[in-house]
C-alpha cells in the first residue's frame, strides 16, 4: 500500500545476473549483486495512522413543544438541503398566543399614544392602524434578517426567519380578506355589469400582500432545493415589493387625537396661535409650581450661607464644601419637579406615568417574541445538508409535555462530511503537524484512495499493549464516494515532502561506523568500484535521498550481503 506513496520516482535498475541459471531441474539462484542509477524523482516521507471513518456532523431532531404531528414530509433515505421542512406540529394554538400577544402590543401602544401627542412620539400626522401595519413591518424587519442569514452562509436560521416573515404577512393579509369586508369590496357597474372597487385601498393591499406571500413561499422552496443564491436574488425583488405593500398598508390609518385636554371649544384657539414656539396646546398652570418654588428659596438660602461663610474668617474649606453640596442637590430637585411639570403641560402625561406605558409597551413586544419563537418550535427544518437515516414520529402522533423532548423526529446525518479518527504511535507523534495532507484508504475499498488535512492532534496519549498511541483527527475532502461511518481505514499523513532530489534504493546506502557510504562502479566491464561516503536526507521506506557525494547518472552497487541498511 505504502509503495503508492512514492510518487513520479524514475529509477532505472540494471539488474546483473551473472551465475544465474533457469534449467528445467535445477534451483534458481538468487542474485548476488544489482546495479542501481542515481537518478532525480519526488520523495514523501510518510506516518501512518489507522483508525475507522467517522460522520460526527449527525443530529437527533426533536420538537420544542408538544402536540399533535401534523405532517411528516421527509422519509428515511432522503436527501435534503439545510432549512427544509420536516416535520410540523398542528400550530393553532401557537398562532393564537402569538395573535392575542400581538393585541397586547397594540393595546399598550395606543395607550401610550392617546396619552402623549404625535410630534413626542415621532409618528406622522396620521397612525397607521395597528393591527395591519405592525404585522407587515416586522416582516420587514424579518426579511432584512433573512437577508443577512443568507450572506453568512446560516440558511437554517435563513429558512426560520422566513417563515416568521410569512405568518406576520399571512397575518396582516387575513385581518384584511375577511368575508365582512370582502363582500362589500367591490360592486357591479350599472351599464356594463363589470365590478367596480369600492375600497381600491383595500383591493391594492389585498393583492399586494398576495403576491407578497406567493414571493415569499417561492424563496422558501428555492432554500429547500438549497439554491441559495437564486434566494438572496429573489429577496431582493420581496423587500423592494414589501416597501410598496407597507405604504398602501399605512395609508388606511385613523387621525391621532392631539391632546385629551383640548376639546372642540377650543380647537379655533389653538390653530389660531401662530407665534413662533407656539405648542397648539392650551396654557395650563404647573401642577406642583408651589412645591419647585420652595426648593428655589431653599437654594437662595444655602447661596446666602455659602457667600456669608466666604466672606468670613471662621468658616473653613469643609463647611463650605458642605454648604455646596446642599445648593448643588436642591438645585437638581428643583430641576426634576420642573421637568416634570412641564412633561405633564406638554404631554398631558407626568414622569411615572410615562415610564409605566413605556414599560408596558416593552413587556408586550418580548412576550410577543417569546409567542413567536414557541410557533418556531412546531416546525423542524434541517440545519445542515444530509441524509435522512431514521424517521421516528408519523402524522397524528400525540406528543406530550412528558415525551415530546425526548422523542426523535427525524434522525440527519451529513454524509459528506466524514473525519477519520485514529491513532499516531509516540515515536512517530512529533513529525505530525495540524494542516498536514494524507492519503487514506479504506479497507473495503480497494484500489481507492481519498485525500485529507490532519485537524486535531491529542496532547494526551494511550497505553494499549505496552504502546503509548496519540488520538488524532483527519478530515476527508468532500468525494463523490459513498462512504459509511465505521468503515476501518489508514492513513499516510506526508510529513516531509522533496520534489526533483538526487534518489537511491535504501539498500545501496550502507551505514559504517556513524557514516554512510556507498560502492561507486568505476570501471562496469571490470565491475571495479570505490567507497564514496555520502550525506543522506530524507528516506521513506524504499528511498533515500542523496544531499551531497554523488552525481547524477552514476551507478552503484546494491549488495544484500554487504553494510546494513540505514533505519
Amino acid at each position: 500500500m505504502k509503495n503508492k506513496l512514492v510518487l513520479a520516482i524514475v529509477i532505472l535498475l540494471v539488474l546483473s545476473t551473472s551465475g544465474f541459471t533457469a534449467c528445467r531441474g535445477k534451483k534458481q539462484e538468487i542474485p548476488k549483486t544489482q546495479i542501481a542509477t542515481v537518478e532525480r524523482g519526488d520523495i514523501i516521507v510518510t506516518v501512518a495512522a489507522d483508525g475507522n471513518l467517522d460522520m460526527p456532523r449527525q443530529v437527533s431532531l426533536k420538537f420544542g413543544t408538544p402536540g399533535t404531528v401534523k405532517g411528516v414530509f421527509v422519509e428515511e433515505g432522503q436527501e435534503v438541503k439545510e432549512g427544509t421542512l420536516l416535520a410540523k406540529l398542528n400550530d393553532s394554538t401557537q398562532k393564537l398566543a402569538v395573535a392575542s400577544a400581538q393585541y397586547n402590543v397594540e393595546l399598550a401602544m395606543n395607550e401610550l399614544v392617546e396619552k402623549i401627542p404625535s410630534a413626542l412620539m415621532g409618528y406622522p400626522k396620521f397612525y397607521p392602524d395597528t393591527s395591519t401595519i405592525l404585522r407587515v413591518e416586522q416582516a420587514q424587519k424579518e426579511l432584512g434578517q433573512v437577508q443577512k442569514f443568507l450572506e453568512q452562509s446560516q440558511y437554517q436560521e435563513a429558512a426560520s426567519e422566513l417563515r416568521l416573515a410569512q405568518h406576520d404577512l399571512e397575518a396582516s393579509y387575513y385581518m384584511f380578506n375577511v368575508p365582512e369586508i370582502t363582500m362589500s369590496l367591490y360592486q357591479p357597474d350599472e351599464l356594463l355589469g363589470t365590478p367596480v372597487a369600492n375600497y381600491p385601498d383595500v383591493s391594492k393591499a389585498i393583492r399586494l400582500l398576495e403576491q407578497d406571500l406567493a414571493r415569499l413561499a417561492e424563496i422558501r422552496t428555492l432554500i429547500e432545493q438549497g439554491s441559495y443564491e437564486d434566494a438572496n436574488a429573489k429577496l431582493d425583488t420581496a423587500q423592494i415589493s414589501l416597501k410598496d405593500t407597507y405604504l398602501v398598508v399605512k395609508s388606511m390609518s385613523g387621525r391621532i387625537r392631539i391632546s385629551q385636554r383640548i376639546g372642540e371649544c377650543c380647537q379655533q384657539l389653538t390653530t389660531q396661535d401662530s407665534r413662533p414656539g407656539a405648542t397648539g396646546l392650551m396654557p395650563l398652570p404647573y401642577p406642583d409650581t408651589s412645591t419647585s418654588l420652595a426648593w428655589l428659596k431653599q437654594v437662595e438660602e444655602n447661596l446666602r450661607k455659602i457667600q456669608a461663610c466666604k466672606e468670613g474668617d471662621s468658616c473653613g474649606t469643609l463647611e463650605l464644601a458642605t454648604l455646596l453640596r446642599m445648593a448643588q442637590h436642591d438645585v437638581e430637585m428643583s430641576r426634576t419637579i420642573l421637568e416634570n411639570d412641564e412633561l405633564i403641560f406638554r404631554s398631558g402625561v407626568n414622569l411615572k406615568a410615562l415610564r409605566t406605558y413605556n414599560l408596558n409597551l416593552q413587556l408586550a413586544g418580548k412576550e410577543l417574541e417569546k409567542a413567536k419563537e414557541e410557533l418556531m418550535k412546531t416546525e423542524i427544518l434541517a440545519p445542515f445538508d444530509g441524509t435522512v437515516v431514521d424517521v421516528g414520529v408519523k402524522e397524528n402522533d400525540q406528543l406530550s409535555s412528558f415525551d415530546y423532548s425526548a422523542k426523535t423526529a427525524v434522525h440527519l446525518v451529513d454524509t459528506k462530511t466524514v473525519k477519520l479518527e485514529g491513532v499516531v504511535d509516540e515515536i512517530d507523534i512529533f513529525k505530525v503537524k495540524i494542516g498536514q495532507e494524507a492519503i487514506i484508504t479504506v479497507d473495503a475499498l480497494p484500489g481507492v484512495e481519498l485525500k485529507g488535512k490532519v485537524t486535531f492532534i491529542s496532547p494526551f496519549g494511550t497505553q494499549t499493549t505496552g504502546v503509548v498511541e496519540f488520538p488524532i483527527t483527519i478530515s476527508l475532502e468532500p468525494t463523490e464516494i459513498e462512504l459509511k461511518g465505521g468503515l476501518t481505514a489508514t492513513a499516510d499523513i506526508i510529513v516531509e515532502k522533496h520534489e526533483n532530489v538526487l534518489l537511491l534504493p535504501n539498500r545501496a546506502v550502507k551505514l559504517l561506523e556513524g557514516n554512510h557510504y556507498v560502492e561507486v562502479i568505476i570501471d562496469e566491464a571490470t565491475k571495479k568500484t570505490e567507497k564514496r561516503q555520502v550525506v543522506i536526507g530524507a528516506q521513506n521506506e524504499l528511498f533515500t535521498e542523496i544531499k551531497s557525494g554523488l552525481n547524477e547518472g552514476e551507478k552503484v552497487f546494491i549488495d544484500g550481503t554487504l553494510g546494513k541498511t540505514p533505519k
